[in-house]
């Protein structure tokens, strides 16, 4: 027995697969993430702070710089112990190499500049590929609820079925008129050009969806039911906008960081060397090249001017930042408000559609027994049988509307 499960098991799976795709509605959120095109933008976040940091990386590499004067020199160079060197034509090259032994912190500030940019880009990302859940929401829902109408649609449709062979017998016995038939042949085709506009809205629905997603949907693919949450579980806002807000933040903090880095001094190395051709007359000897080594340090004053103000306008840009947060915060509890008071009133109007269906349907028996025993009309019995349909319907209707608000709700919060 044991052994025969799982062969048993491969049959059911096979068996499913068969008869058509089975999605949820979590792998269509995975999959419209991977299909949509501003995914490729992480990996170029990627690829840019990666070059960022290397150029980086890079300063505190020996510099080398060379310049070459072949040109006329105008006048006397001077000379010691004799008349200077006439004018003519010169060559002079000039040769530096420097060596920085410490930037005052620039090198770590621009990669946590790099760092916090990237990080700051792919929140900002995030928040648009976010938007995604609600279109996705909207398209499952869809194709959830017209599946729910054409099952009420099927179950009114073997109602009036039956009641075609009821009517034949009962014109047969003298009971029943000829156009009994036909009225019940009339609604039957009403049904059907409902059915059949419900069959064409779904497959638009799944065509949008095989687009967002990038799976190949057939008309034939079946969308699971979503599991009712429980509201209380998700009060937290998780919103990807949060992130966003948070990296900003220390993007604006990296950037402040370069304020200080422009007032202190920089250190290094330098060696210089100069060569003359022809060489310059000093007296007795000849100067042909010239060279000098040392330790170099440099400050510029500049940043001094600026400082008050610059850490003025970080404040400021930390301020504006604060504002959108609590702005965003302010209006996402309101929908949060909204949608919770949504949900509970299609809940208690849920509540009441079980008892309204079945009131309905013993109507609907109770003529049917009328008119099966010849004491009623047709039209009576056809009547009833409409208005269960709707009832019915409105029952769909407002389950598929308390699931997708519930899920709604979930995407309010950031609970994906």
């Amino acid at each position: 027995m044991k052994s025969s499960l799982p062969a048993l098991l491969c049959l059911l799976l096979f068996a499913d697969a068969a008869r058509g795709q089975v999605l949820n509605i979590d792998s269509c959120y995975a999959m419209a993430l991977r299909n949509y095109p501003l995914i490729r933008q992480y990996s170029l976040i990627d690829k840019t702070k990666e070059y960022t940091l290397s150029n980086a990386g890079k300063a505190y590499l020996p510099q080398l710089s060379i310049n070459a004067i072949e040109g006329y020199v105008f006048g006397q160079l001077p000379s010691f112990g004799g008349s200077g060197s006439s004018g003519g034509f010169k060559f002079i090259g000039i040769g530096q190499v420097s060596q920085t032994l410490w930037d005052g912190g620039a090198t770590k500030t621009q990669k946590e500049i790099a760092t916090a940019s990237a990080e700051t880009e792919k929140a900002s990302t995030d928040v648009s590929l976010y938007d995604l859940h609600q279109r996705i929401n909207q398209l499952y829902f869809g194709v959830l609820l017209i599946d729910e109408q054409l099952k009420q649609l099927d179950i009114q449709n073997s109602v009036l079925a039956n009641n075609i062979n009821r009517a034949r017998q009962l014109h047969e016995q003298g009971l029943a008129y000829s156009t009994d038939v036909d009225e019940v042949k009339a609604e039957q085709l009403k049904l059907h050009q409902q059915k059949t506009e419900f069959i064409y809205s779904r497959s638009g629905y799944l065509m949008m969806l095989s687009l967002l997603t990038g799976a190949r949907l057939s008309n034939d693919a079946s969308l699971q039911k979503p599991f009712a949450n429980i509201l209380s579980a998700y009060s937290a806002i998780l919103r990807p906008e949060l992130t966003l807000y948070k990296n900003q933040r220390t993007l604006v903090d990296a950037q402040s960081h370069m304020q200080h880095v422009s007032l202190m001094p920089k250190i290094g190395l330098i060696g210089a060397g100069v060569i003359f051709a022809p060489g310059i007359s000093f007296g007795n000897s000849t100067l042909s090249s010239l060279g000098v080594a040392g330790l170099s340090a440099s400050w510029n004053i500049g940043g001094l001017y600026k400082n008050s103000n610059d850490k003025q306008l970080t404040q400021q840009q930390l301020s504006k930042i604060s504002v959108q947060e609590e702005t965003f915060l302010f209006n996402t509890r309101l929908q949060m408000t909204q949608s919770a008071a949504n949900i509970n009133k299609q809940k208690a109007i849920l509540s009441e559609d079980d008892e309204i269906v079945q009131l309905r349907q013993n109507i609907r028996q109770g003529y049917q027994l009328k008119y099966d025993n010849g004491a009623g009309p047709l039209m009576d019995l056809l009547n009833a049988a409409e208005k269960e349909k709707e009832a019915r319907a409105q029952k769909a209707l407002h389950e598929m509307q308390w699931l997708m608000s519930l899920y709604d709700y979930k995407t309010i919060t950031g609970h994906q």
